[in-house]
């Protein structure tokens, strides 16, 4: 499964579970507690934390789902 492949899985998962799976699946190393960070971040309700809204007006607000998913990418 190539890169765009997966990221689209996992924006598809419906749990942490999933998530820890397709890593497992794909010979990504991703312990519990990120799988559970990532799929909170890919299943935000929407509403933004203030430290959301600061970071938008730096324009990092995707900082930490793209710390994670970078750290997915680099052990495929």
């Amino acid at each position: 499964m190539n890169k765009e492949e997966l990221i689209a899985k996992l924006k598809e998962a419906k749990s942490s579970d999933e998530i820890l799976a397709l890593a497992k699946e794909n010979g990504i190393e991703l312990d519990e507690e990120k799988a559970k960070e990532l799929f909170s971040q890919l299943n935000a309700s929407g509403e933004m934390s203030d430290e959301d809204l600061d970071k938008v007006a730096g324009g990092n607000i995707f900082d930490k789902t793209r710390k994670v998913l970078s750290e997915i990418m680099k052990n495929m």
